[in-house]
């Protein structure tokens, strides 16, 4: 049997495809951000510009090896964008921050029609026309952190997904690994979704305000703040020197 097909088999038949339906694509990138917190209206539409740059790059390399050539992905059902790091030098920010996109692919079937890929080589008669990066996933020789690397077939190959290589000890626990590891992905999946949001710019409002919650927590002089009003001519000035505004910072 050929390895690569029965794994396949297990993906459809054990967890629906989960890394597929929805397809996560995943970028992190890096922004600098002048002058500290002032003109944030400016800087929110250059993290839009850049959210949508991205997600733009997904849809263009996902498509078919074919004539003509077919997109898998269309609009990402939700966005989920967040700032994972943020250095300052004087009163700029190096913000980098991790962009995912919730993408339903249109080439796999409904549940109720059995949840498969449609142009997978098993339904195609061994004709491959999916992107290279689909051909990747769930690779029976991945191992973690490597392309292609997937919990659920290794845990069907009687490897423990949590525990790097070590074999597990029969295959009703392989089974039970199987099943563990397809729900530790449906949690995953399921988080990501929920914390996401269904339009760039609520996902754009999520970084700026994870840039202004940082700073207000590690980088308070870069937060704006508001003049004080002025106090009356013959009241103390607001600056602390004992003399009243008129003699002080009111002249």
């Amino acid at each position: 049997m050929d390895n690569r097909a029965h794994f396949s088999g297990i993906c459809m038949e054990k967890c629906g495809g989960l890394c597929c339906n929805p397809w996560w694509g995943i970028i992190s990138y890096t922004m600098v951000k002048a002058n500290g917190l002032a003109n944030l209206d400016a800087f929110k539409g250059e993290v839009i510009k850049g959210i949508r740059l991205r997600q733009e790059r997904i849809t263009a390399a996902y498509v078919t090896n074919e004539r003509p050539r077919r997109a898998l992905f269309k609009t990402p059902e939700r966005y989920n964008v967040s700032v994972k790091e943020i250095r300052a030098n004087g009163s700029a920010l190096e913000i980098n921050i991790i962009a995912m996109f919730a993408f339903r692919c249109m080439y796999i079937s409904p549940l109720s029609a059995g949840n498969a890929c449609l142009i997978h080589p098993a339904v195609l008669g061994g004709k491959d026309v999916r992107p290279p990066h689909c051909a990747a996933l769930g690779a029976p020789e991945a191992r973690p952190d490597e392309k292609g690397y997937c919990r659920v077939i290794h845990a069907a190959q009687g490897l423990n997904p949590l525990r790097g290589l070590s074999p597990l000890k029969g295959p009703s626990t392989s089974d039970a690994s199987t099943a563990a590891a397809v729900e530790l992905e449906k949690n995953i999946s399921l988080k990501s979704f929920r914390e996401g949001f269904p339009t760039i710019e609520a996902a754009a409002d999520n970084v700026i305000n994870g840039l202004k919650d940082y700073c207000s927590k590690n980088l308070p002089h870069l937060l704006r703040r508001e003049k004080p009003a002025a106090p009356g001519r013959n009241e103390p000035c607001w600056c602390g020197s004992n003399l009243k505004y008129k003699k002080c910072h009111g002249q």
